[in-house]
């Protein structure tokens, strides 16, 4: 079992600080406590993404070792997210975000301000998250933190008893996990993930074109990509084919609602907000529910 926190947790928060001090106008979300999570030297990175005229150096520096890929694609499944939360916030009752990494969304949108929501990681990153917590003294009173190893622990189980209500529909995110997870795992959580939701419950969940685990150069952002994470010990091990990603989910007792790469969900920001940066074509993210969901979840969009 690692025993250390997840270092691309802390790289997920880095971007999500430099996203934060774009101007107001041309940022797509704010997570004010992003730096509080990050090494001394990466502050200063972040806090120099707050200077105008030294934003674009330090973004740059920051893309020329990962790769123009993988920071505007975190930013854009972010937002996605985020907006997925909020459509689905009147007819949900709770929310479980599966690896949540030093992400602060229980603390960030007002649609999950009013409901449980549990957040299931790696022991050793909660436990460092939780500590940053404690220390920016957040209210974590509806917050339920469950340790899960997802290779080995028992999720239901684990969420049980942390006081998961069962008959409760139920919003599921699983954001920036499965890359790095074998296929049996994946089956695991999707098997319980399937239970969790119940009827009237969605799934969010994003992965990697599988094309770039067998032919890196099919994407021309993916070498840098997969190197850094390859170096941080977390290479990406699982994929999906955009192609085969509806019969993968029927298979498992979901329906796909949306299946869009970073790339495209981006598009309409592009020109609105005045952007240059590139989210990837590799990065996709999902939304589903139980095949046997009530048609009134169809035509409520994921943006």
């Amino acid at each position: 079992m690692r025993s250390v926190a997840s270092f691309t947790a802390e790289t997920v928060a880095l971007q999500r600080a430099f996203e934060s001090r774009r101007p107001a106008s041309r940022r797509l979300f704010v997570d004010p406590y992003a730096t509080a999570f990050l090494r001394p030297s990466l502050r200063l990175l972040a806090a120099a993404a707050g200077v105008p005229g030294l934003r674009r150096v330090a973004t740059g520096l920051y893309d020329a070792v990962g790769g123009p890929g993988p920071r505007p694609s975190a930013i854009v499944r972010t937002r996605v997210i985020d907006d997925a939360l909020t459509a689905a916030s009147e007819r949900v009752r709770q929310c479980v975000l599966l690896g949540a990494g030093y992400d602060t969304r229980a603390h960030r949108p007002p649609a999950l301000a009013a409901m449980p929501v549990f957040e299931v990681d790696h022991p050793a990153t909660q436990a460092a998250k939780r500590a940053v917590i404690d220390r920016l003294g957040l209210d974590a009173g509806r917050i339920r933190y469950v340790p899960v190893d997802f290779e080995h622990d028992d999720l239901r189980a684990r969420l049980d008893a942390a006081g998961f209500e069962a008959s409760a529909p139920t919003a599921v995110v699983w954001e920036g996990v499965t890359n790095y997870l074998t296929a049996e795992a994946v089956d695991a959580t999707l098997a319980v993930v399937h239970e969790l939701i119940g009827a009237e419950g969605l799934l969010v969940m994003t992965y990697v074109d599988a094309r770039v685990l067998a032919d890196p150069a099919r994407f021309p952002e993916a070498a840098r990509w997969m190197r850094a994470v390859a170096r941080a010990g977390e290479p990406w091990t699982f994929g999906l084919h955009p192609d085969k990603t509806p019969g993968f989910l029927a298979a498992r007792g979901f329906r796909l609602r949306a299946d869009m790469s970073t790339q495209d969900a981006a598009r309409a920001w592009r020109a609105d907000l005045e952007r240059r940066d590139r989210p990837s074509a590799l990065y996709r993210i999902v939304t589903a529910e139980r095949a046997d969901a009530p048609t009134r979840w169809h035509g409520e969009g994921t943006r």
